[in-house]
């Protein structure tokens, strides 16, 4: 699932945000920098919904678009659980994650390819 934020003057889209369920199936969890327990790796296809990106451009930041994109998108979410994605670099998302209480994102090693 997909959101794009309304486009600035520009034309460009100031926002966008994407994730999806993980499957049964995935590796997705073998790519994550830290080992995650076995427990947690059962997947249904609705049990997690991985949250894979949620960027906004510099000059649209700290005015409350990856907030509304974040709550948009995961409205549309039946998923039992969200697991934000945050590359090891993204200070940016890894800030606001801190700042709205949302615990550690899980980082996956740099250069891996998403799970789809």
């Amino acid at each position: 699932m997909r959101l794009r934020s309304p486009a600035a003057e520009d034309g460009e889209p100031v926002g966008t945000a994407y994730g999806f369920a993980v499957e049964a199936d995935t590796g997705w969890w073998d790519e994550l920098t830290e080992p995650v327990p076995d427990d947690m790796r059962r997947e249904d296809g609705c049990h997690t919904f991985g949250l894979m990106e949620l960027a906004v451009r510099g000059p649209w930041r700290g005015q409350g678009v990856a907030r509304c994109l974040h709550e948009t998108l995961l409205n549309r979410v039946e998923a039992r659980r969200v697991l934000p994605n945050v590359h090891p670099d993204g200070k940016a998302a890894s800030a606001a994650y801190r700042a709205w209480a949302i615990a550690r994102p899980a980082r996956r090693a740099p250069g891996k390819p998403g799970p789809l």
